[in-house]
């Protein structure tokens, strides 16, 4: 490979607004990725100052060790890697070795490590421990990690299918553990007193990767660490694979292929909606569109669709993206949520002048959503002209049907496993379009909805627990809130 034929610092800039650079490095260059995204392995002998001194000013690392009574050396590269001072350097540390591209914070604990003449105190077990629990947390679809600082001990619990489980481990868990993980979250590891956010790449036993969102807060009796685990593979949600009812799939359907107009999901935090979304996005995907989208994290990557993050810093906003992708010549936006009176009224602009708007909005109902948009000063015929469809949705645990068998594989006697969505969906037909232009209360337009066929969302529930797909009182804690 020629290092110099490669312009790093075009590289670089590219790679900055990727989540999980050196992943991105690895497809354009070549070299593999080094699987542990935990550790980097110990070193047969130690660095010489002038080696730490070279690793420090070219960001890089490596190590030895013996391959058939050989001497192999392994080197570790990150996006912020110097390559053309490394690519003439690297005759004279070893004729044999074997670059991989790692998160630049491993090299820089290493490197910090060897120049202190000391490893990260309490890393091996903090190591172990959070290798351990970040398996768990995968093997069993957890959706987040709580690492949470209760009077005299440190607890773990793991959020599955909705519910939160406690996770125990063999060690007493310590504040190694914390900095361990603010570490690779690229947080200030001696910050304790303010909350922190970061995020760090991960690759479970089984090969699925992880881009995993890390948030502090601190507490009265120390810290609680939360990581959610976000697949960062390309997805290929279907709206039957995630259980969205045949009688509702045309109405989706038939809104979704539409050239332009407005489709919300709304609901609480965690009811899925932006899963939802994504199962709509995979069907509209096709090289014929021009895709744009503006999320908060980017939950889920997906090909041939152009995916941007909410980064404040640099005033990149809901509102400031989706004014810069009107000149972008969209078909389809995806807005990861209205938030503000001036990303609504952009949204519903745009949904008017051919383009197609998803997004989502945390309302209760689709009535409530509509006086939602109407309070960040969507006016009436604004929405009768942008409206398309609102559907407004609850996850709720899938009884399984081994009848609490503890022996079953599926939901180990808990009785459930895996949730499926609950939702009402709301058609805005010519008739509800008109109401909304003149002005007419919420109560005319839900009268109306009825007259054209609408189902409640406490009907459809109704009718999965006539089936045994969820429990009675499961809807009763969706239907009271």
């Amino acid at each position: 490979m020629n290092f110099q034929s490669i312009s790093m610092d075009t590289t670089r800039k590219e790679l900055q607004t990727n989540s999980c650079k050196f992943w991105e490095l690895e497809r354009r260059l070549g070299i593999p990725l080094w699987k542990n995204s935990l550790s980097l392995p110990e070193t047969d002998r130690p660095h010489t100052l002038s080696e730490i001194k070279l690793e420090q000013d070219l960001e890089f690392t490596f190590t030895e060790e013996l391959v058939d009574q050989s001497s192999k050396t392994n080197i570790f590269v990150s996006e912020q890697t110097n390559f053309l001072g490394l690519c003439q350097y690297l005759p004279f540390l070893s004729e044999k070795y074997q670059l991989y591209i790692c998160s630049h914070r491993l090299i820089r604990e290493r490197v910090s490590s060897l120049d202190h003449n000391e490893s990260f105190i309490g890393d091996n077990k903090a190591t172990r421990q959070l290798n351990f629990i970040l398996q768990q947390a995968s093997s069993v679809n957890a959706s987040d990690i709580h690492i949470e600082s209760m009077p005299g001990k440190k607890t773990i619990r793991l959020r599955i299918d909705g519910e939160l489980q406690p996770l125990m481990l063999e060690d007493d868990i310590e504040d190694y553990l914390f900095s361990k993980i603010k570490l690779i979250s690229e947080m200030d590891i001696a910050q304790k007193r303010s909350p922190q956010d970061g995020h760090f790449p991960y690759t479970c036993e089984r090969g699925k990767r992880y881009d995993m969102r890390t948030s502090t807060v601190p507490g009265v009796h120390g810290e609680k660490i939360v990581i959610r685990l976000l697949p960062a593979a390309s997805v290929r949600f279907s709206m039957d694979e995630l259980g969205f009812l045949t009688s509702h799939i045309p109405i989706i359907q038939d809104n979704i292929h539409k050239k332009t107009g407005m489709i919300l999901f709304t609901g609480p935090t965690g009811s899925g909606k932006t899963t939802s979304l994504y199962a709509i996005l995979n069907e509209l995907n096709s090289k014929k569109l021009n895709i744009l989208t503006i999320e908060d994290p980017v939950e889920y990557r997906m090909e041939n669709i152009t995916q941007v993050e909410v980064n404040e810093l640099s005033n990149v906003s809901f509102s400031s993206a989706l004014r810069s992708f009107l000149r972008q010549d969209p078909d389809v936006i995806l807005v990861g949520e209205i938030r503000d009176q001036e990303t609504a009224q952009i949204a519903a602009r745009a949904a008017q002048t051919g383009h197609l708007v998803l997004s989502t909005l945390h309302s209760n109902n689709v009535f409530e959503a509509i006086h939602r948009l109407k309070t960040l000063g969507v006016e009436g015929d604004d929405l009768a002209s942008s409206l398309s469809m609102i559907v407004s949705q609850r996850l709720v645990s899938h009884l399984c049907a081994c009848g609490n068998n503890a022996s079953c594989k599926n939901c180990s006697g808990r009785g459930v496993y895996g949730r499926i969505p609950v939702m009402e969906v709301l058609d805005v037909t010519s008739q509800i379009r008109r109401l909304l232009s003149y002005g007419n209360p919420i109560s005319d337009i839900e009268k109306q909805a009825y007259n054209d066929g609408f189902i409640s969302l406490k009907s459809v529930g109704e009718k999965l627990v006539d089936k045994g797909s969820i429990s009675l009182s499961e809807l009763e804690t969706i239907c009271h809130e």
